[in-house]
């Protein structure tokens, strides 16, 4: 910075005091503002300096950020066990010489079998089976056998249930029967389930999606 003594010792003369106190009068003002101007241009260099650093940083992890987003993809579900939604059209069926049950056909899901070596072995198609007894109370009791069902292919195949649990309903009750099965060879698809009751029967079919 440039002070009072430094203009003293440069600019005024060694000689007459009186012309020498006459210019130290003058040049104290014109110090103090030459000396302020300096001072505040050497800050706003250093504001300014500060101001873009700190943008180049800012940029810099914004770039780093989006760079490692670039670089871990989201992850992908081919690891995941491959399942297929199925729905009965209609639902539901009534069967018996009386109309007495009414059997629906619930929570179908089919799933994709592979064996340790990762090839295809079929499709499991699983069910719950729901029965309701419409006879009145002191009536007869209802009672569906799923191995009397058929599950019919894409291909025309009848396939029985490879696992199955019977069930019987009181009258005026609903009973339900899970974990119902059927196992499909590699490249077949279910196309219709045939049911059957008192000699009755009627078929739902079997839409995959």
């Amino acid at each position: 910075m440039i002070t009072y003594a430094v203009f003293e010792s440069i600019i005024l003369p060694k000689t007459n005091p009186k012309m020498k106190n006459q210019i130290k009068k003058s040049l104290i003002p014109i110090v103090f503002f030459v000396s302020l101007t300096i001072f505040y241009s050497c800050k706003g260099k250093k504001a300014n300096t500060d101001e873009t650093t700190q943008t180049t940083i800012t940029t810099d992890t914004q770039s780093k950020v989006e760079t490692d987003k670039q670089a871990k993809p989201e992850a992908t579900k081919s690891n995941e066990t491959k399942t297929y939604t199925v729905a009965a059209v209609p639902d539901s069926v009534v069967l018996g010489k009386n109309k007495e049950a009414v059997i629906k056909i619930k929570k179908l899901k089919a799933i994709l079998l592979n064996n340790p070596n990762g090839e295809n072995t079929g499709i499991e198609l699983s069910y719950d089976l729901e029965v309701t007894n419409n006879n009145k109370i002191g009536g007869s009791n209802v009672f569906i056998n799923p191995q009397q069902f058929r599950l019919v292919l894409d291909n025309g195949t009848k396939l029985t249930h490879d696992n199955y649990n019977s069930v019987g309903a009181d009258a005026e009750s609903t009973k339900i029967s899970t974990d119902n099965k059927f196992k499909l060879p590699p490249g077949t698809k279910p196309k219709a389930l045939n049911l059957f009751f008192d000699e009755t029967s009627a078929s739902v079919k079997l839409e995959v999606k």
